[in-house]
């Protein structure tokens, strides 16, 4: 089917999700993760809960709470996910299926990776409105430590991510058996509406603050849809796809991936791209990127991955800088998936490594 009738598909089933939203049901979700009383988390978890107490919301592309449980065999506190509570990022949040894909990563794949991620306890999708809700462990109780980009990472610090970023992309290199969820990012059905409003979204960025663009950058956004598929020709492993700093925690020596919410099939110096980019200082970034480029590589090949040669590593990682610029400007131009500041720093980070990098001539 081509990909504008699965759009307008993806769009007409969005709509009508938030139609039957509105009816009443015995068995629907609660519209907030605070909203879980201690009867649904029992149902979740398998065992009994006696009681389940908010501690502190947080909201963003989701609705988030930690709870405070009262159980024989109830962990004292969960950390719960369920669809945005604001109709607009609800909307967008189901177009891009957030919820649907995070659910799957933690049903389908994560139980045979070993890696630094939070361990699932319980989760649902309601395919009659798009409502979920995902139960992790609590990682604040094994003592993480949480950031975002306003705070660069030092280079130990990304060389771990990376690390974790190997070993995903090693375990999944050249799986067969991929979930029906699974797709590329070229073969979404939301890329001919993402090309159509980069364009305008890069516009507006310009129009607030001209620094926010890279030079050429509106070349990358109008080609998007080309690139993409150039891109995602050599897929061969599953990524996070989105690791930028906010999606990451601290852990002793360790960085662990939260927020599976964009798993895609790709190529994994994408997610190495975002790792750098995003994570480091600029200066630290244009020292460092070549090394910790090269320490990606090696623990690639040691985790089952692809032997990388370093000239096509590097050519490959100026090109996927591209969808770092592109992932910035949306977050950035759209507003309301993350803080204004956060947005914008990353922006800024993403447009110097586009410049550095000689990205939009790498992608010609």
């Amino acid at each position: 089917m081509p990909l504008v009738l699965r759009t307008a598909g993806r769009l007409g089933l969005e709509l009508a999700r938030t139609g039957l939203d509105l009816l009443p049901s015995a068995t629907a979700l609660p519209r907030h993760a605070s909203g879980f009383d201690a009867a649904a988390m029992s149902a979740l978890l398998g065992h009994q809960v006696v009681s389940c107490t908010p501690l502190g919301t947080t909201t963003g592309t989701t609705d988030r709470c930690v709870l405070e449980l009262v159980g024989d065999a109830a962990p004292r506190t969960v950390f719960v996910k369920a669809a945005a509570t604001d109709p607009g990022t609800r909307l967008f949040g189901g177009l891009a299926r957030l919820g649907e894909v995070e659910v799957g990563f933690y049903r389908d794949l994560r139980p045979q990776l070993d890696l630094e991620a939070p361990a699932i306890l319980g989760s649902r999708f309601e395919r009659r409105t798009g409502r979920f809700v995902i139960v992790l462990e609590d990682l604040a109780a094994r003592g993480a430590e949480f950031v975002d980009t306003r705070t660069p990472l030092d280079p130990d610090q990304v060389a771990a991510a990376l690390s974790t970023l190997a070993a995903l992309h090693g375990a999944t290199s050249g799986r067969a058996d991929r979930p029906r969820w699974l797709s590329t990012n070229s073969a979404d059905a939301l890329l001919p509406l993402v090309t159509a409003v980069l364009p305008r979204l890069g516009r507006a960025v310009a129009d607030r603050d001209r620094t926010l663009t890279a030079l050429g950058g509106d070349r990358l956004l109008r080609t998007y849809r080309r690139w993409a598929q150039q891109l995602d020709d050599d897929a061969f492993c599953v990524l996070h796809g989105d690791p930028h700093p906010g999606n990451l925690y601290l852990l002793g020596d360790r960085v662990g991936l939260l927020d599976w919410q964009a798993v895609r099939r790709g190529h994994g110096l994408r997610d190495a791209a975002y790792a750098l980019v995003l994570g480091l200082d600029v200066e630290v970034r244009r020292r460092l990127e070549r090394d910790l480029l090269e320490h990606y590589c090696s623990a690639l090949a040691s985790a089952g991955g692809p032997r990388i040669p370093g000239d096509a590593a590097w050519a490959g990682y100026r090109r996927m800088v591209a969808y770092v610029y592109v992932s910035t400007i949306f977050t950035s131009g759209l507003g309301g998936l993350q803080g204004a500041e956060i947005a914008d720093t990353g922006l800024r980070r993403a447009v110097a490594a586009v410049e550095d990098l000689g990205t939009v001539a790498a992608i010609a």
